[in-house]
């Protein structure tokens, strides 16, 4: 078997998925293809709400090599045999697997494609499938987005052994990300399309700000002479139902924050004001001047939590509206109220002030002002824990000891309630604050004794986007 050189970079591991297709498949043409995770410097929970994130794709991905069947079968394998394999068929209504299940996250990419096509009137009934197997080395359940890197990578084979062009192009890469972003909603979570674009739109030595509505790209150098360096908790954010309803409390909060800022805003100037999202507090779309935005928003809220009822009040609904309107889950059941009711003004506090960090962050990193970049990654995460609540004891026992080792900034990443942290090193400390961050955090805190801890903490370069090579090996079975 052969690999291309640009490929294989990583001692084999793509002559093992290789190896690994061929004694399952009888392919000897293959594809190789790859998608990258991601870290967000700054910008947490901003995307579903309109306002803009500054990620960076990462060089870490998932891989795989495929090759097209004749019949519309989905057969997908893995060299980690943790994930069991898992054969669907191309139809109208592909029905998921349970909740959690890797497969899931190909059937999502199928699914949103062939809803796309078939919106555009283009027929799916000569569609095929394809045989794949995969590997990734982005940590999962880490806040690195192995999932939404998987979403892409499905939807580029299935558009390649389809002879389908949609991502080749600057704007196909854009439309392509906002209707994976959709796509991935199949899985459960209602997040924004931050991941499916950096994994798209990466560019090697940048982070991306990346704004919504519409989708539009800006990069920004990162310094040569500083690293990021990403750490693992050790704490799975987990995709179970539980765990879903908790991160998916956030984007419900959201909601129905803005909702109530619509009605206070619409009674304030005798005019239906169009607030959708928390993003459209804006003097260009309200037509109001910025700072009388602010005031007018900064006093709708009181700081103790909303039941629902007093939220239906203030919109003039009966809660039962305002829950079918704002509360419901993907599967149309209805988001209870949390115990100790919804909590507005933190929601829509942090979702501000972090919209504005990523701003001032793209300046800083633009004007070379890389310890005022610092600054901003500590405050975010000190939103992420006080405002936002998606921080957990091991994510604050990291940071502080990443600070204290010597990152210039260092903060949570990804949806939270675990996974891992960002930091900020200038390249000469780098080997010091590793080594530092293991012996406090990995073998004092954790109490852990492994021997090898290159998984749990390593430097990452900002990698391009996904990339896929439609015959790119040739197989000797």
């Amino acid at each position: 078997m052969s690999v291309p050189e640009d490929m294989d970079r990583d001692g084999g591991r793509h002559r093992k998925m290789v190896e690994t297709h061929s004694a399952r498949f009888h392919s000897r043409e293959l594809g190789i293809a790859r998608a990258p995770g991601r870290v967000n410097l700054i910008g947490e929970h901003t995307d579903y709400n309109g306002l803009p994130v500054f990620p960076m794709a990462v060089d870490r991905d998932i891989a795989a090599v495929f090759a097209p069947r004749k019949d519309r079968q989905i057969i997908l394998i893995n060299t980690d045999p943790v994930f069991a394999e898992r054969s669907f068929q191309i139809e109208e209504s592909i029905p998921s697997y349970s909740t959690g299940d890797w497969g899931n996250y190909c059937k999502a990419a199928v699914q949103g494609l062939l809803d796309f096509f078939r919106q555009k009137r283009r027929s799916v009934d000569r569609f095929r499938g394809f045989e794949a197997t995969f590997d990734g080395n982005i940590p999962s359940a880490a806040g690195m987005s192995s999932s939404s890197a998987l979403v892409v990578l499905c939807a580029l084979i299935f558009l390649a052994v389809n002879d389908l062009d949609l991502h080749t192009t600057v704007e196909g890469k854009l439309e392509l990300a906002d209707l994976l972003a959709g796509a991935e909603h199949y899985v459960g979570t209602q997040g924004g399309g931050m991941d499916q674009a950096i994994s798209l739109m990466g560019r090697s030595g940048h982070a991306v700000k990346i704004d919504f509505f519409p989708l539009q790209i800006r990069p920004a150098p990162l310094p040569d002479d500083y690293s990021i360096v990403v750490a693992d908790s050790t704490v799975k954010a987990a995709k179970t139902a539980e765990a879903l309803d908790k991160y998916n409390r956030r984007p419900i909060e959201c909601r129905l924050a803005a909702a109530v800022l619509k009605k206070t805003l619409s009674d304030r100037f005798g005019r239906e004001v169009p607030v959708a999202l928390l993003g459209d507090l804006n003097e260009h779309r309200l037509a109001v001047p910025e700072g009388e935005i602010w005031t007018i928003a900064d006093a709708a809220f009181h700081e103790h939590p909303y039941h629902l009822e007093e939220i239906a009040a203030i919109l003039g609904q009966k809660p039962e509206k305002t829950a079918h309107l704002y509360c419901q889950r993907r599967d149309g059941t209805i988001f209870p109220q949390p115990t100790e009711g919804f909590k507005l003004q933190q929601r829509y506090r942090h979702v501000i002030d972090e919209g504005r960090r990523v701003e001032q962050s793209v300046q800083a990193l633009e004007t070379g002002d890389i310890h005022g970049f610092g600054r901003l990654m500590n405050r975010s995460h000190e939103s992420c824990r006080d405002l936002y609540e998606i921080s957990c004891q091991e994510l604050e026992r990291l940071v502080q000891i990443s600070r204290e080792a010597g990152a210039v900034g260092s903060r949570l990443t990804g949806a939270g309630f675990g996974g891992c942290t960002v930091s900020l090193v200038e390249n000469n400390r780098v080997e010091s604050f590793v080594e530092h961050v293991i012996q406090a955090f990995y073998r004092h805190y954790l109490k852990r004794d492994d021997r090898d801890f290159g998984s749990l903490i390593f430097p990452c370069r900002a990698a391009d986007g996904a990339s896929i090579d439609r015959a790119g090996i040739r197989a000797e079975i």
